[in-house]
């Protein structure tokens, strides 16, 4: 038995409920390279925003339900990131360590990525308004 029928007017009805739960699975870094940094770390945020409004509906607490970071490394990666970029053993690896090297190494990127400039033109730019006209 198939799992739908047509009508007389060619609307198709489902015969099997849709259905009521939907998986939502924390991306997986597996490599240091910048695009695939800059693809997890949109995936993850979408991940962490998906896990917030979950939350928010079902009453359950963030932190019991939420990946951590460093279950979402793969192990070789983890092992190499600790070792190279962290420069610090493997078990003292935390999540805030791993997402400020992420973010790190993103930010210096000009692909996909724009760093926070708004501080830079707090610091650097200066206007002189007495200009009219002026062709840029």
């Amino acid at each position: 038995m198939p799992g739908f029928t047509v009508e007389s007017d060619c609307d198709v009805e489902m015969t099997i409920p849709d259905p009521i739960f939907e998986l939502t699975k924390a991306p997986d870094l597996r490599s240091w390279e910048h695009v695939a940094l800059i693809e997890w770390y949109l995936e993850w945020e979408r991940y962490v925003e998906e896990i917030r409004n979950r939350c928010g509906v079902t009453n359950e607490t963030f932190e019991s339900v939420v990946t951590t970071v460093k279950s979402s490394v793969r192990s070789n990666m983890h092992r190499n990131m600790a070792t190279y970029v962290l420069k610090m053993p493997l078990s003292s690896v935390t999540d805030a360590d791993i997402m400020e090297a992420v973010q790190g190494r993103c930010r210096t990127l000009k692909n996909k990525f724009m760093p926070d400039v708004t501080s830079l033109f707090r610091q650097q730019l200066e206007m002189d308004l007495s200009i009219d006209a002026c062709d840029a």
